[in-house]
């Protein structure tokens, strides 16, 4: 799967899987919502910094998106982690970079059927936002 192909993934794709590496070097694999803005994927940590994909992704660990269905990583953690895998990078965004009201809106719009699109929306989740990108990009100074 190119980059293409994983940002479609990841923006008509309900639940995702994110693989993170734990301090042993095994990977563990979490269920994540992702929206895509103006063709550019991001994530929030619904439980925000206590998630532990997403202290994993601050450690600076190894970072993947499966390929699949990542509703598999809700009911079988061990078949999800068997599903083919992109490697990518991340970067935080700021809370008060004007495209969080367009990440926003993107979560809201995606994920209506949830109750709990809504706290996505919160100055708790929108501080746990991270901007997806290819593997081999190198975050901005």
């Amino acid at each position: 799967m190119d980059w293409d192909q994983l940002v479609s993934h990841l923006g008509a794709t309900t639940i995702v899987g994110i693989v993170t590496e734990r301090a042993d070097g095994t990977a563990a694999v979490a269920p994540i919502w992702a929206v895509v803005v103006d063709g550019q994927p991001y994530v929030r940590s619904y439980l925000g910094p206590t998630a532990l994909w997403y202290r994993r992704v601050l450690a600076g660990r190894p970072v993947f998106f499966t390929t699949g269905d990542g509703e598999v990583a809700e009911r079988d953690t061990a078949a999800a982690l068997l599903q083919p895998r992109v490697a990518v990078r991340t970067e935080y965004v700021d809370p008060g970079d004007p495209i969080q009201a367009a990440i926003d809106g993107a979560f809201l719009a995606k994920y209506r059927e949830f109750p709990e699109a809504d706290e996505m929306t919160q100055p708790a989740m929108v501080a746990c936002t991270r901007r997806i990108l290819p593997a081999e990009a190198r975050p901005a100074q």
